[in-house]
């Protein structure tokens, strides 16, 4: 413990002598500066020596001092955004099941999220624009979001494509009905998965910061109601969403990568603690 306050207290002083000689921060230095920060006040709490957990404190103090910054300028530094570019629509109107689906998304990783748009080159090299959707919440939520919806949004393309070619390849339906009974089949899917992952909601403290963010973050840009579509009804459109709902309860996160799935898992339990 003795060797690693020597180091920070010994890093901690660079940053202050780098300031005082009037260089300019980029915004490296400056996370940089957060991490050293928090690193100084863990040591601060953590510390059984009173004395250097006293100097600790001390010197996070002095840093937060001389750069203006504050408990919330710190917490800002925890929440981080991790963006999808595979997004299975780019209708103006987001359809009832994509929304839903993000929900449920935001829901059972504790991120909250925001639907944008970005330009991406055709295999002619014409510009193009699609749907993006933005993740953002405390630490590694964001990226397990990310997982958990982009492996979501495949199972649920790949259980629509089965199940319109299994029930209603022999039958002769117009193109409309067909398409109805697809988005009755995803939102019956989404409300399958939502019954199966366990939800948490950030404290209000956490909800403040990420509010607080991402008013930073989007500037000027001020974020619009989404304009939904909902799935419409048609023939048939009960027995498709209940058939969606019974494959949405068979959804499997199990083929995580680096161990994503079993930090959703890890969330949850979180979670569940927070709500006792």
């Amino acid at each position: 413990m003795a060797s690693v306050f020597a180091s920070a207290v010994r890093k901690s002083g660079n940053i202050i002598s780098t300031l005082v000689r009037g260089n300019a921060m980029t915004a490296g230095d400056n996370e940089k500066l957060l991490r050293r920060i928090r690193k100084l006040m863990a040591l601060g709490t953590r510390n059984n020596n009173a004395y250097e957990a006293a100097r600790a404190v001390r010197l996070a103090q002095v840093l937060m001092q001389r750069h203006n910054l504050s408990l919330e300028d710190l917490a800002l530094g925890d929440v981080q955004e991790a963006v999808s570019y595979q997004i299975y629509s780019d209708a103006i109107s987001i359809p009832g099941w994509l929304n839903a689906l993000a929900a449920v998304v935001c829901m059972a990783t504790g991120c909250r999220c925001w639907f944008s748009w970005h330009n991406s080159a055709t295999r002619t090299g014409q510009s193009r624009r699609r749907r993006s959707l933005h993740f953002y919440g405390l630490n590694e939520r964001p990226e397990v979001g990310l997982y958990v919806f982009t492996v979501l949004s495949r199972q649920l393309r790949e259980a629509t494509d089965l199940h319109m070619h299994s029930a209603y390849r022999l039958k002769r339906l117009k193109v409309q009905t067909k398409r109805n009974r697809a988005d009755q089949f995803r939102e019956g899917w989404v409300v399958g998965v939502w019954n199966v992952l366990e939800s948490f909601e950030p404290s209000e403290k956490e909800s403040g910061v990420l509010r607080n963010w991402l008013t930073q973050r989007c500037g000027n840009q001020a974020l619009s109601e989404l304009n939904v579509r909902e799935a419409r009804s048609c023939r048939g459109d009960s027995k498709a969403r209940e058939s969606g709902w019974m494959a949405g309860r068979q959804a499997q996160l199990s083929q995580g990568l680096n161990g994503q799935a079993s930090q959703l898992k890890a969330l949850s339990v979180i979670g569940g603690k927070d709500d006792e």
